[in-house]
């Protein structure tokens, strides 16, 4: 019976990963070319995180944040080869504003966060290209305040085979399967706490547990003074993610301008970088909704985006601050 589980459950991630597989490759294909470009699509908007390798034995849902960088290479000579063109994000504003429909599809690169391994291994491959590039910036992640709960939660799973919360609910992380549904189960659970409070929900709601939600920051956000290196090199944008990545959604008004206009204010002054461009933190239907539209709308930001949602089509003229997103997935595609 055991087997026969896991054989359903492989066969459901391949089959997950093959239909990932051929969202992440719109237009390259002449029959999905000819089926997007019938759509008015005119190009895609990648969604990246971390560019660094992977942990084989972490949980696939974080793991699936990261791209190695020769993977990163592969994927700029594949659209290269292909006649794609590589713009930035000001030159798409700039193109959904003046109705302008371009001569041939583009690529644009986007990484969320603020992670060290963007100025090590993705800074390096983006110049050696000549590929502009948007970093989104949460400013916790510089500042080095940041709650990475994503790296200790997959750490306190594969640390036990149960994990319990304190509303008595039990979580099995004996296999595969089951360590990636636990983390999925407490990723939207976390994603509903008070996002205001949210260190001391943490603590709260894994109280048997003894867990320092600051300590992934430490080693993995990047430093003002990295960030702004890059954001003097005419490839790369910054722009705005709040400043403590919550789910937007969760905050009061007043607490939801505060994290954009904090977020925008410091990066501006770190960096120098007027910033005109925004990703919504999570960036799901689950966290984002008409209201944050409305305000990214309201406060002029030239583009807005999600997480999801595929190429960037005529359509999306009318929506500049809902506009969507690729997840770039290294495991879904095989170059």
């Amino acid at each position: 019976m055991v087997e026969t589980v896991a054989h359903i459950a492989r066969g459901w991630l391949k089959c997950y990963q093959r239909n990932i597989a051929k969202e992440q490759y719109p237009l390259l294909t002449r029959f999905s070319r000819w089926k997007w470009q019938a759509k008015g699509a005119m190009g895609v908007v990648f969604m990246l995180h971390h560019v660094t390798q992977k942990d084989p034995a972490g949980i696939p849902t974080n793991q699936d944040l990261k791209v190695s960088p020769a993977f990163l290479e592969k994927i700029i000579i594949a659209y290269r080869n292909k006649g794609f063109d590589f713009i930035s994000l000001d030159e798409l504003s700039r193109m959904l504003s003046s109705d302008e429909t371009p001569e041939r599809p583009f690529v644009s690169f986007t990484m969320d966060d603020g992670y060290l391994d963007v100025y090590t291994q993705a800074f390096p491959v983006f110049k050696q290209y000549n590929v502009p590039f948007c970093v989104f910036v949460a400013t916790d992640f510089v500042d080095k305040k940041a709650i990475l709960w994503w790296n200790s939660l997959e750490k306190l799973i594969l640390s036990n085979e149960e994990v319990m919360t304190s509303d008595g609910n039990r979580y099995p992380c004996r296999t595969y399967e089951q360590r990636n549904e636990t983390f999925l189960a407490l990723r939207s659970k976390i994603q509903k706490l008070n996002q205001q409070e949210l260190e001391e929900e943490l603590h709260h709601l894994f109280g048997k547990y003894a867990i320092d939600w600051r300590a992934p920051i430490e080693q993995e956000g990047i430093s003002w003074e990295l960030l702004k290196e890059m954001a003097d090199d005419p490839l790369c944008t910054i722009g705005g993610h709040s400043v403590t990545h919550p789910a937007l959604n969760m905050l009061d008004e007043d607490s939801l301008r505060k994290e954009i206009f904090e977020g925008v204010r410091k990066l501006e002054a770190q960096t120098g970088q007027k910033v005109q461009h925004f990703a919504y933190p999570y960036g799901s239907p689950n966290t984002v909704g008409e209201r944050e539209y409305r305000l990214l709308k309201e406060l002029a930001f030239k583009t807005a985006f999600c997480s999801s949602g595929g190429c960037i089509c005529a359509s999306d003229r009318k929506a500049t601050t809902q506009l969507p997103r690729v997840y770039l997935n290294e495991e879904a595609v095989k170059i």
